[in-house]
């Protein structure tokens, strides 16, 4: 399939959104080569990001990603749903204000008087000039109006517990939140290899939070034992050789989604009557392959021909392994076969341009020519699925 087909199916599938990295992960890897050994860092738990200091005490971060608009602004709703949130786990004694740190982490950087104020206040008279100002935000004939309800809800914990929350208070604004990444990274690493590693890094983070989620446990990772497996990563790897995916795993409900309309490949999986685990690992494949090849080429990594070069030599190998199987397995029913040659052939390791791939993609490769009836898998395919006619 070549880059201009790619790009067109991407307009017509759910690839999309499996392109890039949500700020939240950014953060929680950074999070995790930066904290001390001890420390654990969680998603989603009790805030975006904690960090949960081997002393006890604890950083609840609020990560805003704010291409437009402000989210620091002096009356913004999302800088005072922060803070209110904040106020409402102290006042339900969930964290302990005293033990806390409560910081706001904003992409771009944006700025705002009050906020600015809230940053800098760590005295007590600061503190209290900055809790009054709070205050004037709400309009008694208006309580409703704009932040006021936000307001009203940090409000409602108490000056006590306020005040320590605005001592304890930090903004930290980047314009690059992947720099925040890539600092930890970019010692002894060749020039040509930082971004593939800082994503491996990113995706290793997201891949092992996500694995949490989904078996329902609690979201939180060791710092020290995500840089020793991250460090595992890097001796295992030649990274100046080694092509990185991206692409996250594709959500359950996007892979029931491609299996529902049936393409041409899950259709060429179903006449040879691959299981269910093999069809959503095939569809889950597929796309993030898909994927993958957009976003290497917009980046530069890959140019037509190297994928063009590479579906021939699949091409070739399942014209291969085909022929062996109908040797070896002639007595055999028409879908075993099918499936012994799909088998085989999601085996083949083949780098591109020289480079290793990531495990999903050759089959993912495969998967996008049978799409397409370059190859097939039941030993009929080319009368099950015929060339359609335009």
């Amino acid at each position: 399939m070549s880059l201009l087909e790619v790009e067109k199916h991407l307009k017509t599938t759910a690839v999309g959104q499996y392109l890039g990295y949500s700020l939240q992960q950014l953060r929680l890897c950074h999070h995790l080569l930066k904290a001390p050994d001890g420390d654990t860092i969680s998603l989603e738990y009790l805030d975006d990001i904690g960090v949960h200091r081997a002393n006890g005490t604890l950083l609840l971060e609020q990560c805003k990603s704010a291409p437009t608009g402000n989210p620091v602004a002096d009356r913004a709703e999302d800088l005072w749903k922060s803070f209110a949130n904040w106020s409402d786990l102290c006042a339900s004694q969930k964290i302990d204000p005293n033990t806390t740190d409560f910081r706001l982490y904003v992409t771009p950087t944006k700025t705002g008087k009050l906020v600015g104020q809230l940053h800098r206040a760590t005295e007590k008279e600061a503190i209290a000039a900055a809790l009054a100002k709070i205050k004037k935000l709400i309009d008694p004939e208006r309580p409703d109006v704009g932040c006021a309800n936000q307001v009203a809800r940090f409000l409602k914990a108490g000056d006590a517990i306020c005040s320590v929350i605005i001592e304890r208070f930090q903004l930290i604004v980047e314009a690059d939140p992947v720099e925040s990444v890539r600092e930890y990274v970019r010692a002894g690493v060749p020039s040509e290899a930082q971004e593939d590693l800082t994503a491996a890094a990113v995706g290793m983070a997201r891949d092992r939070i996500d694995k949490l989620i989904r078996a329902q446990q609690t979201p939180v990772l060791s710092a020290t034992n995500f840089r020793r497996q991250f460090q595992t990563f890097v001796r295992r790897s030649d990274l100046t050789n080694l092509l990185t995916s991206k692409v996250p795993e594709p959500a359950a409900s996007a892979i029931h989604h491609v299996v529902s309309v049936a393409p041409t490949f899950v259709r060429q999986l179903q006449a040879i009557n691959a299981s269910k685990d093999l069809l959503v690992t095939a569809v889950s494949d597929y796309l993030r392959t898909t994927a993958d090849k957009v976003l290497w080429a917009d980046e530069g990594i890959i140019v037509e021909d190297s994928l063009d070069d590479l579906d021939a030599q699949l091409v070739r190998r399942h014209r291969i392994v085909r022929d062996e199987i109908e040797d070896t397995h002639a007595a055999e029913d028409e879908p075993f076969r099918g499936r012994a040659v799909y088998r085989e052939c999601t085996k083949t390791t083949l780098p591109l341009d020289g480079r290793t791939l990531p495990d999903h993609f050759v089959a993912g490769a495969f998967n996008c020519l049978a799409d397409v009836r370059r190859v097939g898998w039941h030993p009929l395919y080319r009368i099950l699925f015929p060339e359609e006619q335009g």
